[in-house]
């Protein structure tokens, strides 16, 4: 992809498939874990869709997040979660110990909101360098572009 227009057309692309939808979207954003999770409100779960580490977090997984900080953060309130360092992992995540061991320190959770409701996340990780306000941006139009794809 040379520009962003480039990469959200093919994005918008209907015919594409699944797992190119979410290379490009893995690609888009300097990471070492990408996933995407979709929602099921009734059981306050969410049930990964992709996964860059399949035999770590694989496709089909499903993680409980009734009543817990991150889940009324990001599933109820809408709103992006953006940890820096062990502490806000622990905050965030029940797994907070293979995620640790794999060295990833660095984590945005967007969101995907189909009108007013939360769908799914999209989920990157990373070590050392926090997320940037530019990188945010850019995973909301991808969370938009995959709330479009779950519909």
């Amino acid at each position: 992809m040379k520009t962003p227009t480039e990469l959200f057309t093919r994005l918008a692309d209907p015919a594409l498939e699944d797992t190119a939808f979410h290379d490009l979207c893995n690609a888009a954003i300097a990471n070492e874990l990408y996933s995407a999770m979709r929602y099921h409100p009734a059981t306050v779960e969410v049930e990964r869709i992709a996964s860059t580490m399949p035999e770590v977090y694989p496709v089909g997984g499903r993680k409980p997040k009734k009543d817990t900080p991150w889940g009324q953060k990001v599933l109820i309130d809408r709103h992006i979660n953006l940890g820096s360092g062990p502490d806000d992992i622990r905050w965030a995540f029940s797994d907070h110990e293979t995620i640790l061991g794999l060295g990833l320190d660095q984590v945005m959770n967007v969101p995907v909101i189909l009108g007013q409701q939360v769908i799914g996340t999209m989920n990157y990780l990373r070590k050392g360098k926090p997320f940037t306000s530019q990188e945010q941006a850019i995973a909301q139009l991808l969370a938009a572009c995959l709330a479009v794809r779950l519909a």
